[in-house]
């Protein structure tokens, strides 16, 4: 037989058994569309191990999470309850679900030590055109690009705050870039895929 018409069999194979046996199936006319708030969260991880879990339930055709507004979205039958489903798996990591869109939230930052020289200096993604405004003459200055949902990070803010306990030459600036896309990441980030993103002035100011 002609390679040809062999090859032709092949990708004519395949695409019918991608047509008969692959990809999503289309939701049904009467699936509906629940967002669930996840609180008390700490990373991203979180919502994302979730949303695996549901997507293997029968009867779920779709399930996503936002990870700046911590919610899940879950497309499912009319017959699945998303709400038990979703508390339940949250109950079992520890943290809770609320039903509706705009109660998310994580756990907040560690605590500093009274006197420490320690402060967000950008929330919300707002732009820094200038970070050396921000350096302290005579101290070590950390600037520590965060966000909520970055578990590394808040291993960083707990790792600083002991640093300050200990030392009073150090001052520690943080900036909430919330998502890639903010203004401050946008001007800062390009080039980084992970977060925390640290840059260090020495006590003369010098970029180390």
């Amino acid at each position: 037989m002609p390679w040809n018409t062999v090859r032709s069999a092949i990708v004519l194979s395949s695409v019918l058994c991608l047509a008969a046996c692959g990809g999503a199936q289309p939701a049904p006319a009467d699936a509906r569309t629940t967002v669930v708030s996840l609180r008390n969260i700490d990373c991203e991880a979180c919502g994302a191990e979730l949303v695996a879990d549901l997507r293997e339930r029968p009867g779920v055709y779709a399930a996503t999470f936002d990870k700046r507004r911590a919610e899940i979205a879950v497309t499912a039958s009319s017959s699945f309850d998303v709400a038990d489903a979703v508390k339940q798996l949250a109950a079992d990591e520890g943290f809770e679900a609320v039903l509706g869109g705009g109660k998310g939230q994580y756990l907040g930052w560690a605590t500093f030590p009274e006197g420490a020289d320690a402060r967000t200096i950008s929330e919300g993604g707002a732009d820094i055109p200038d970070l050396g405004a921000h350096v302290v003459p005579g101290k070590v200055t950390v600037v520590d690009f965060a966000a909520s949902w970055c578990l590394p990070c808040r291993k960083l803010d707990a790792h600083m705050a002991k640093v300050l306990e200990a030392r009073r030459d150090v001052a520690y600036r943080k900036l909430d870039i919330v998502d890639w896309g903010t203004p401050l990441a946008q001007r800062y980030l390009k080039h980084v895929s992970k977060l925390p993103y640290v840059i260090v002035y020495d006590a003369t100011g010098a970029h180390l």
